[in-house]
């Protein structure tokens, strides 16, 4: 029942006045039922506030990826599949787009306190807390005792090289970690990389990157798995 009262106050909140909705269209009976039929009988998918889009002036985006891409949400440990994502970096939210009862598009911002995880194009994103104790999303290259995570974003800057004022979006920019023991040690090339090990591990570590020619700064996300997986075994020798 709280579900559903959750879902009539958002419907409300997103749609035009009482006497709108009943005299242009379905009523709010029908749509329910549509979304149960779609989504199943809770409203943790749909519920959300109704997205503008608010930068149309800017040159760019504010997504990781430029379109909408299909995508498996798992929200209050329920998983949703194949909808419709916007990964929104440079204010980290979760952009909803789908097609509502009267065939429209639509677009919501999903809560992100309700959101535990998120994968698409096999790329999977989880919500921890980050090094500077802030709770946000953070894309999972490798688990493991010893994890690696990066962390995505993008900045909003004035352009300065037109003579009309104007603003663009700055193309994503990564901050990678390792995770050990529930800490965070950034890296941005092999030497930072190889501090977060002691110095007998570095050794091995080091070896290891030359043998297989990985430089972290530019090495693929299956690169950097097998460097991390690489780094777990030595542990598990310990």
């Amino acid at each position: 029942m709280r579900m559903r009262k959750s879902l009539i106050i958002t419907l409300l909140l997103t749609f035009p006045g009482p006497t709108q909705i009943f005299a242009q269209q379905p009523s709010i009976t029908e749509y329910l039922a549509e979304c149960e039929r779609k989504y199943g009988s809770d409203a943790d998918l749909v519920n959300g506030e109704k997205y503008f889009y608010p930068y149309r002036n800017a040159m760019g985006n504010p997504f990781f990826f430029e379109d909408s891409r299909k995508a498996d949400i798992i929200i209050h440990e329920k998983e949703f599949d194949d909808q419709m994502l916007r990964y929104d970096i440079f204010n980290q939210e979760l952009i909803l787009d789908y097609t509502d009862l009267y065939g429209a598009s639509s677009s919501l911002v999903l809560r992100n306190e309700w959101v535990e995880s998120f994968s698409f194009d096999n790329l999977r994103f989880v919500k921890m807390e980050g090094p500077d104790g802030k709770t946000e999303f953070f894309q999972a290259v490798f688990d493991g005792p010893i994890a690696c995570v990066y962390r995505w974003s993008k900045n909003y800057q004035l352009n300065l090289t037109s003579g009309v004022q104007s603003y663009y979006f700055t193309e994503p920019v990564k901050e990678a970690y390792l995770l050990i023991d529930g800490h965070f040690h950034p890296y941005r090339n092999n030497n930072s990389f190889m501090k977060a090990f002691d110095q007998e591990s570095q050794k091995l570590i080091k070896q290891f990157m030359r043998q297989s020619r990985i430089k972290v700064k530019r090495a693929p996300d299956s690169q950097i798995r097998h460097l991390v997986e690489y780094c777990n075994s030595l542990s598990n020798e310990d």
